[in-house]
């Protein structure tokens, strides 16, 4: 089913648009300069001429996304693991919402998986802020990404709201394609992973029935990715420490292809994907909740408990809330990881030209909430973390 009109803003290429838009990738000299360091080994006339080829947006992810991801993955993390892929039914469509730690990884390692099972790729929405030049615009778009408008006035926010909602509805039920979406707008700075009600809110805006009837044919799959280590850890925790002083955040174009650029190719350690369980089991109890607001956070709540009980949490985790707080799961590590890991953090403020000192407290919180959040998940002991 091709998309509809109204959605012409928003959407990723067509098959149509796709041979036009590979032409204008592969003679832009960025392209040059990215494969030969992904590729070194092959010649860029043979990818080329293979990108030429490509007529549709699946056989683009075939050709390149899939096999440079790859690349990126195998070169920069120790292995990526993966469970509850066995609740995705692949003649099905879903909403992923997940947790958002990288801001170009998180749906790429999901859709890699994705593909080596199988199964069919999402759709991912993405911020119009990070589509920095046309070349990347059409990088994105070759790669189902759909774009959200971070820039829109007030007066206008409800009806593109509506817009974007009936967009992913559409994706969804009549398309029969799935789709990823962060829990809230930008990256977890703090590792404490919490969905927006207003994203829900707004999820539900094109459904013109009851609060069960809106939400459950989208099949909800709440989403944890954890990373080992992050490689942009130095870059958020330098944000939080500036809004805790008080200092406006600026960021620029450039800071966010900084960003992007240290989260695909920084040390990653290991990687770990996992969906929950689907919600909507829970979304009849949820609306009998007469209050709008309490059913939205109550939606909330409960993604974010399955986010934070699929969470892997790796030793750096248990060390860092320890190091914060006070020492309750030295059993989950040994000396020799605790100081790797505080090696690896002074490397890292050195590396970004930081004082480590200064950072020390903000970054030990990132790696540590994921622990706080799992100790809060009903029933949890502290034995099953």
């Amino acid at each position: 089913m091709e998309y509809l009109e109204a959605f012409d803003s928003i959407r990723p290429y067509k098959d149509s648009e796709v041979n036009e838009a590979v032409q204008r990738l592969i003679q832009h000299p960025f392209f040059d300069q990215v494969t030969k360091k992904v590729f070194p080994e092959k010649s860029m006339d043979q990818l080329k001429m293979a990108l030429s080829e490509v007529k549709t947006v699946k056989d683009f992810q075939k050709v390149m996304m899939y096999p440079t991801a790859r690349r990126v993955l195998d070169n920069s993390s120790e292995g990526i693991s993966h469970d509850g892929f066995d609740k995705i039914n692949p003649d099905k469509s879903y909403l992923f919402i997940s947790n958002h730690r990288d801001i170009v990884l998180d749906s790429t390692i999901l859709n890699v998986l994705l593909f080596e099972l199988g199964v069919d790729t999402t759709e991912v929405a993405i911020g119009n802020n990070l589509l920095v030049n046309q070349w990347v615009t059409d990088l994105a778009k070759l790669n189902k990404n759909f774009i959200v408008n971070r820039n829109i006035p007030p007066r206008e926010m409800y009806s593109y709201s509506q817009t974007l909602s009936s967009y992913i509805r559409h994706t969804i039920l009549d398309r029969k394609t799935s789709i990823w979406i962060a829990q809230r707008e930008g990256r977890t700075k703090d590792g404490d992973d919490q969905t927006q009600q207003g994203l829900l809110k707004m999820i539900g805006l094109s459904g013109d029935k009851n609060f069960y009837e809106n939400y459950a044919p989208l099949r909800i799959a709440p989403m944890a990715i954890s990373y080992e280590y992050d490689p942009c850890d130095v870059l958020k925790a330098r944000e939080v420490a500036s809004k805790l002083a008080g200092k406006p955040v600026e960021k620029t174009p450039e800071d966010d292809l900084q960003s992007m650029i240290a989260g695909i190719t920084g040390v990653k350690g290991r990687v770990h994907i996992s969906i929950g369980k689907i919600v909507d089991e829970k979304l009849q109890e949820i609306r009998e909740v007469k209050n709008k607001n309490d059913q939205m956070q109550a939606l909330a709540d409960l993604i974010d408990e399955r986010v934070h009980k699929s969470y892997k949490l790796w030793p750096n985790n248990f060390i860092a809330y320890d190091l914060l707080y006070e020492e309750r799961f030295s059993d989950h590590y040994t000396k020799e990881e605790a100081e790797k890991f505080e090696t690896y953090l002074r490397k890292q403020a050195q590396n970004f030209s930081a004082d480590f000192n200064e950072l020390k407290d903000p970054l030990l919180a990132m790696y540590a909430n994921p622990v706080k959040n799992k100790l809060k998940v009903e029933g949890l002991a502290e034995s099953e973390l």
